[in-house]
């Protein structure tokens, strides 16, 4: 089992490698430095951490993913067989999904292309998340995505959410998320300012926002993804699931 627990070593590397990035991204772009506390530290995490992270993540990515690490491909022959009690992996919709150092492994074809997607949840564990609403047919042409966040949100939940949106967006769906705001705040300098409400030129966009009940709102060509601590990160897999063709 060395190799399956290795990941939480990999996890806390990237950590400290994205906070040394987060860290000359906050001293070159605001002049500021170490005095300046906490919430600057992570108002730029929230911002910047979309490039960071993924760039964070595909080494964590491409490494789970590479030879180094032959237990998923293991554990899914074992879960297919019916060999796993269901709370190490089950069998969804014709997709094999394990467990393995506290996330969600299944995997996809996308493009001719395998994509391995690990996640937080499994399917079974968001199918009570709402997704209501309509799409307009623009939200899904060009390569980019602006993903909006509130800048005066400050949790470890919400970034959570984030940067399982982005990486995926990135990774798994192959379009580049742009790093946005629903609103002007010192921290949203050269951002876009775009939201649900606020989106006059139709840009594709997706809105994280705090709410007490978590759901997926569609309408034309915004998605906004609601929920506070966990259940905003449970929304956000919930639709993930659905653009990789795992739920409906």
């Amino acid at each position: 089992m060395d190799e399956i627990k290795i990941g939480k070593g990999v996890e806390k590397q990237l950590e400290r490698e994205e906070q040394l990035e987060l860290k000359k991204s906050l001293e070159e772009d605001y002049g500021a430095s170490d005095g300046d506390g906490k919430k600057i530290l992570i108002a730029i995490i929230v911002i910047v951490g979309i490039v960071v992270i993924s760039v964070g993540g595909f080494k964590a990515y491409d490494y789970f993913t590479s030879a180094n690490i032959i237990d998923i491909d293991k554990l899914h022959d074992q879960n297919i067989e019916g060999d796993l009690n269901e709370n190490e992996g089950y069998m969804y919709n014709g997709f094999s999904f394990i467990k393995v150092d506290g996330l969600w492994w299944t995997e996809t074809m996308r493009n001719e292309v395998l994509v391995k997607i690990p996640l937080h949840f499994g399917p079974k564990e968001v199918e009570w998340i709402n997704i209501e609403g309509k799409l307009d047919p623009l939200f899904n042409q060009g390569d980019k995505v602006f993903v909006s966040i509130d800048p005066e949100v400050y949790n470890k939940y919400y970034t959570l959410a984030l940067s399982e949106l982005s990486f995926n967006i990135a990774k798994g769906l192959d379009r580049s998320p742009i790093g946005s705001c629903t609103e002007e705040n010192w921290a949203c300098e050269n951002r876009t300012i775009v939201s649900c409400e606020n989106n006059p030129e139709k840009k594709p966009v997706i809105e994280l926002a705090i709410d007490e009940e978590a759901g997926i709102e569609l309408s034309e060509t915004c998605i906004k993804i609601k929920g506070k601590d966990y259940e905003i990160v449970k929304a956000v897999n919930r639709l993930l699931y659905q653009w990789y063709g795992i739920m409906d």
